[in-house]
């Protein structure tokens, strides 16, 4: 009788200890699913802002400045700003997205978004928009390359493998225009983007402006040693001059841009005392294919710029 009693007191020890294993066992599952689905649904970012929660698939995001760098990386906004929607080098792909003009809070708020990225900065705006939404702010200029832009979105977007094999196309199709360029140009060639904007006169570096990334940093032609010294080592974009001093950074090469009214007077002398002139080395660039400066632009000015360059070779033969 003794032994049974001992038996049965084991058994029943077990059997307890048992349940609360199990107990404990389904808490910690409970528990780990709650910590997962938190860690699955939002993340948090630095941004200029402090730190933001934001989350980590994103299904209606609304984009201003950014509309072409989320596209190359499979996620399609809701809604984007009436100049991303106007960029010629996108016009296949906008198909759904609403118009919010220049980012009107009205026309934001009816799309429902989770995510807000834009280029504006100022206090006002961001105050407004994250009222509605998680807002990252990424100022014009944040990102200095084609690479960096693409990383820099991705992480936000959680799209790191899409972004790193968007630019591996990249990089083989710029790296397939440098090789053409290569055959065809003397290496001491000098190349300078000047700009006409109403009746003021501009350089430009190897920045967002005037397809600088395209001509500079992709293709890596050569800019006058003082375009060199003055913007590009010092990471100016863009430098205000005269249009009398415009001779003295001219390269073999000039990319012109006018805008905004701006005609520059092709018959003047000191336009056509450069080389470059003198030359029919100008290039009148487009200013709705070499304004935008995302991505898609800088790949598609990369082989604008390859085939304008081609062209000339193939003419002078």
């Amino acid at each position: 009788m003794k032994k049974l009693t001992i038996f049965l007191l084991i058994l029943v020890i077990m059997l307890v200890g048992c349940s609360n294993n199990d107990e404990n066992a389904e808490d910690h599952k409970v528990n780990s699913t709650t910590k997962e689905e938190t860690e699955a649904t939002t993340k948090k970012i630095s941004t200029i802002n402090g730190e933001i929660e934001i989350p980590t698939k994103v299904e209606r995001l609304v984009v201003d400045a950014y509309l072409p760098t989320s596209l190359l990386l499979g996620v399609k906004p809701v809604g984007a700003t009436q100049r991303d929607l106007e960029n010629v080098h996108i016009q296949d792909q906008i198909d759904d997205i609403e118009n919010t003009g220049e980012s009107a809070i009205e026309s934001i708020l009816a799309l429902k978004p989770d995510l807000i990225i834009t280029a504006q900065a100022d206090a006002e705006s961001y105050e407004k928009l994250s009222k509605i939404a998680p807002t990252v702010v990424l100022p014009y200029e944040t990102y200095r390359s084609v690479e960096e832009e693409v990383r820099g979105i991705a992480e936000i977007l959680g799209k790191q493998a899409e972004g790193e094999a968007w630019l591996k196309m990249f990089a083989e199709k710029v790296s397939e225009n440098r090789g053409k360029l290569a055959e065809v140009l003397d290496p001491n060639e000098t190349f300078s983007i000047f700009g006409a904007y109403s009746k003021d006169f501009y350089l430009y570096g190897d920045g967002i402006y005037r397809g600088g990334q395209a001509i500079y940093k992709q293709l890596q032609l050569k800019a006058p040693q003082n375009i060199q010294k003055e913007l590009i080592e010092t990471g100016e974009t863009f430098k205000q001059v005269s249009y009398e001093v415009l001779p003295e950074y001219a390269g073999d090469y000039i990319f012109l841009d006018e805008s905004n009214g701006a005609e520059l007077n092709r018959e003047d002398s000191l336009w056509e005392s450069m080389d470059a002139v003198k030359n029919n080395n100008v290039f009148y660039l487009d200013a709705k294919r070499f304004w935008p400066f995302d991505p898609i632009a800088v790949l598609a000015q990369v082989e604008e710029v390859t085939n304008m360059l081609l062209e000339k070779k193939k003419n002078e033969k």
